[in-house]
């Protein structure tokens, strides 16, 4: 007979020698297993009290300098006033472990905690030391508060590391939540609360990384940026279903929630998914849910999909500038102060299937929406749908609004109910408009379906709009086979 055993770990503080009890929970003998088993000590230990007003730095410093393996905080309030620094080649595999009711208050400038490593080579394992794997290896930091009682308060910082875990964390009131610094490997983010940070929730600082996950976590009400990407060299980089919202200053220019800035000389980024998850704020000076800065002549910023995602109430919902290989696709998208998708000196950007939309719960429609191309080349906008969008002016522009730009495809899209014009071309070269529904169904449609003010070569066929909505300007465009219909509801 084959009895099943299931085994719950599960981690008691004792004051008692700091041990950890492993309960096990079976259908026949129980076990234990001893801290000389399984070694760990508790801070404690070493004489750290956890009352909040007591400065327990040198205490926590000798138990990660004691090399145990497990550095275990019960439940207390413990006070640091400058960062401890992990050596991770010297105090061997790492790992910090809180009870949950553990908090760490950093009344010192620079992080709590700053993890080195000496890990100088790529992802490939032929490149690792032997002393990574045995001494250095995913280091973890899990189920711990972190809050910053200092202006320039970091939570924790990585450099050189391989691997970094950072679970179940709180993170908050810090100038920066998580940084990392210099280089790092495959680091895992994950169920963790970034928020209420006073700059950045999580900030990668001008550092070669390739390999990275974000994951599962709450990253909210940090004042510049939710996550930001700074420079250096980035590669393989997931986003995924995380909670990102309201990370925005009213008075800072240029919020995002999250900000991929490569014009820094000599930055690059390259394969990255921001993927399932909810993405909004408040609209703020120039800010911007979603915001990729790439480097002059389209060399540093590239390979990006955008999928999946609810985005919302910022000036800008998604923002590229200076950048090719984007695929937008499947986002519901809704509530720009600005726009909807603005495009700046982009290349080979796809944007497929999304739906741009607005809280009619309001009432009253008062914010843009719209999608601005400006000065790029190769982009195709497909099966998506905008109502209601009031972006443009008496004067110019419209829903979809393409400027000095060259090989731009509109096609199988729906735009409905604009308030100045549905679609707009200037300056436009090769550009196309097909099989769109351009209508304005109020009883008295308030302007040009389609616009084509200069350019050559292109083509607007096929499409349904309102009668005598079309003003091509000759010369600019070959017209044929639209239908022009009486709209209503």
């Amino acid at each position: 007979m084959i009895r099943k055993a299931i085994f719950v770990l599960v981690f008691v503080g004792l004051s008692c020698g700091g041990r950890l009890v492993a309960a096990s929970e079976q259908t026949h003998e129980p076990q234990t297993t001893t801290a000389a088993e399984f070694p760990a000590r508790s801070v404690r230990d070493f004489g750290a009290i956890g009352d909040g007003t007591v400065d327990d730095t040198a205490a926590i410093e000798k138990a990660v300098k004691a090399g145990s393996g497990l550095i275990y905080f019960p439940k207390g309030r413990y006070r640091i006033t400058h960062t401890i620094g992990v050596d991770l080649d010297a105090v061997d595999r790492i790992s910090l472990v809180g009870t949950g009711p553990a908090c760490l208050i950093m009344a010192g400038a620079g992080p709590a905690f700053h993890f080195v490593g000496t890990h100088s080579g790529s992802a490939d394992p032929a490149s690792f030391g032997e002393n990574v794997w045995l001494r250095q290896r995913m280091p973890i930091i899990t189920r711990l508060e972190i809050v910053g009682a200092h202006p320039e308060a970091v939570g924790v910082r990585l450099e050189k590391t391989m691997q970094a875990t950072l679970t179940n964390l709180l993170i908050r009131r810090c100038r920066i939540g998580i940084q990392l610094v210099v280089r790092n490997r495959n680091l895992v983010i994950d169920h963790c609360h970034i928020y209420h940070n006073r700059q950045v929730g999580i900030e990668f600082d001008r550092v070669n990384l390739h390999q990275a996950i974000i994951s599962d976590s709450h990253i909210s009400y940090n004042g510049v940026a939710g996550i930001r990407l700074l420079g250096g060299e980035m590669r393989n980089f997931q986003i995924v279903g995380n909670d990102i919202e309201y990370n925005y200053d009213p008075n800072v220019e240029g919020s995002a929630d999250v900000l991929i800035d490569m014009t820094p000389a000599g930055s690059s980024f390259r394969e990255g998914t921001i993927v399932g998850n909810t993405i909004q704020a408040r609209p703020s000076p120039n800010g911007a849910n979603i915001r990729f800065l790439g480097g002059k002549n389209l060399l540093t910023g590239g390979l990006l999909a955008i999928s999946g995602n609810l985005i919302g109430s910022q000036t800008h919902n998604i923002h590229l500038a200076d950048c090719r290989g984007v695929t937008i696709s499947g986002n519901s998208i809704y509530s720009a102060a600005g726009h909807s998708l603005w495009l700046q000196d982009c290349a080979n950007v796809v944007v497929n299937g999304n739906s741009i939309d607005w809280n009619p719960d309001h009432k009253q429609k008062q914010l843009i929406d719209g999608i601005f191309i400006e000065r790029s080349n190769g982009v195709t906008l497909s099966a998506s749908i905008i109502e209601n969008s009031f972006q443009g002016s008496e004067e110019s522009g419209g829903a979809i609004d393409i400027k000095a730009s060259t090989d731009v495809c509109v096609a199988n899209c729906q735009i409905l109910d604009f308030k100045y014009r549905g679609i707009t071309l200037a300056e436009a070269t090769r550009c196309r408009v097909t099989g769109c529904s351009v209508i304005d169904r109020h009883q008295a449609p308030r302007g040009a379906c389609i616009q084509v003010l200069s350019g050559r070569d292109n083509l607007i066929a096929d499409n349904f709009v309102n009668r005598g909505g079309l003003l091509v300007e000759a010369g600019t465009a070959i017209v044929r086979g639209n239908i022009e219909v009486t709209a209503d509801r």
